[in-house]
């Protein structure tokens, strides 16, 4: 007989820097034998996370659909009612993702999001100086000096978590958050305020060194601002980002793009980024816990 068991889990166990604490996990049993489990947790906004609830890690044996259909209704039942629940499926995590993708489905949840990942690599090629762009980092500047200009470029970002997200909160109150959080220490250098050389403001990139991974780097936000925007300049901004990287001593750089975001997709493309050098694509499925 199959029964889904819910276990609490020690907070503490979570990896750090994960947004979802604390953790519950579900298991589905048939004669005692572990058949599938998904990890349920809260999640923090300022995190980019698009919601307070998330499900993570559903995993089950060859062939049990069934069970990690289960795992996943217990879950989304046990967050409050009303409450939106997100289930992400990352090609890079999960080599049977098809599956995974299926499960969410049938489960009814919906697809928000989709995510595609560009790679570039560091081969020595040419990274020239803008030449019509003057650029300051963030450890020279200050961080007020890039909040207006941040908020006025996420007010129409492409990026549908960011403008979730973006859309809760006052601007100002959500780049400062962001930036405490997202901007600090040796990545304050290479989050950059850009203008014109007359002195025009024109937008920003911010560039960190990626979770877990001290030789890659990854484009966390970039921007142009609405008037400034069909000058090209999002091209220089790359391309800083990318000398930004090399000083750093990044090898590559990771950057991940809303496929619905179309200008920056053929943007990353002309600066060399490739989307099929490593198998990442996340799908996000959205549904709400009935009321």
């Amino acid at each position: 007989m199959r029964e889904v068991r819910r276990v609490e889990l020690d907070p503490s166990q979570v990896r750090p820097g994960s947004t979802l604490r604390p953790i519950t996990r579900f298991v589905v049993e048939h004669d005692g034998v572990e058949q599938a489990s998904v990890v349920f947790g809260r999640a923090e906004i300022f995190a980019r996370e698009p919601a307070e609830y998330a499900l993570a890690r559903l995993r089950w044996v060859e062939g049990g659909l069934d069970a990690a259909r289960a795992a996943v209704t217990a879950a989304v039942d046990s967050a409050p009612p009303g409450a939106a629940v997100y289930l992400p499926v990352n090609a890079a995590v999960s080599p049977d993702h098809a599956a995974h993708r299926v499960v969410a489905e049938t489960c009814g949840f919906a697809l928000f999001q989709e995510k595609e990942a560009f790679w570039w690599a560091d081969t020595g090629q040419a990274l020239p100086e803008p030449t019509s762009l003057r650029l300051e980092p963030m450890s020279r500047i200050g961080r007020e000096a890039l909040v207006p200009v941040i908020g006025r470029c996420l007010a129409q970002t492409l990026d549908r978590t960011d403008a979730l997200v973006f859309g809760r909160h006052r601007p100002e109150q959500w780049v400062t958050s962001f930036l405490d959080h997202r901007a600090t220490g040796a990545d304050a250098q290479s989050w950059m305020y850009a203008e014109t050389t007359s002195g025009i403001p024109v937008g920003f990139v911010g560039l960190a060194q990626r979770v877990g991974d001290p030789g890659v780097g990854t484009i966390v936000l970039i921007g142009v601002l609405p008037e400034q925007r069909g000058h090209g300049y999002v091209d220089q901004l790359l391309l800083a980002a990318y000398r930004a990287a090399r000083a750093r001593g990044f090898s590559a750089v990771q950057s991940l793009v809303d496929v619905n975001n179309r200008p920056m997709m053929a943007a990353m493309c002309r600066s060399g980024a490739d989307p099929s050098a490593h198998p990442w694509h996340k799908w996000l499925y959205t549904t709400t816990r009935a009321a």
